[in-house]
């Protein structure tokens, strides 16, 4: 009887541990790092002048809770330029630099995307440097958004960002 008593209790604790762990990981954003795969957006670079690529690829992914979403950036500026840096930023805006390769030096464009998804970063390459910029949009009453990192990874602009609905 008293081993039926210990097991019943243990499997009474089993479950409330797993039903309550869910609720503690789903709070808790996973860092940002560098996918081991291709980046699965590419914006075409629109030429001005001077010798461009023909792309910029960006990493994105995005994770709904309820309550709203999260939406991770990271910009394969590695492919064109030297190791990027954080030039300035505040809640709603970032915006990164990085010297071209000297290959694309002369490159004066712009890579946007008309995703509606994706128009919120976009690259201006000018100067013999490539700017990655994220704008997020006004906050409304029922939509509120802020940037919640914003970092180099790996020479790479990183930036991660919350919006409730």
């Amino acid at each position: 009887m008293s081993n039926l008593i210990r097991f019943t209790s243990s499997l009474g604790i089993f479950a409330t541990l797993f039903m309550a762990i869910p609720g503690f990981t789903q709070s808790q954003s996973t860092p940002l790092a560098i996918p081991r795969t291709s980046p699965n957006e590419s914006f075409k670079v629109i030429r001005t002048s001077g010798n461009c690529p023909q792309s910029v690829g960006i990493w994105t992914a995005m994770r709904q809770y309820e309550g709203g979403g999260e939406f991770s950036a990271i910009a394969n500026t590695l492919a064109i330029a030297g190791p990027a840096r954080l030039v300035r930023s505040n809640k709603k805006f970032a915006e990164f630099s990085a010297p071209l390769k000297s290959n694309f030096a002369s490159c004066v464009g712009t890579a946007t995307s008309q995703d509606e998804t994706l128009n919120l970063y976009s690259f201006r390459l000018e100067n013999g440097k490539v700017i990655f910029l994220v704008q997020l949009p006004k906050d409304t009453p029922t939509n509120p958004s802020e940037i919640t990192i914003k970092n180099v990874i790996s020479a790479q602009p990183a930036v991660r960002w919350a919006i409730a609905d």
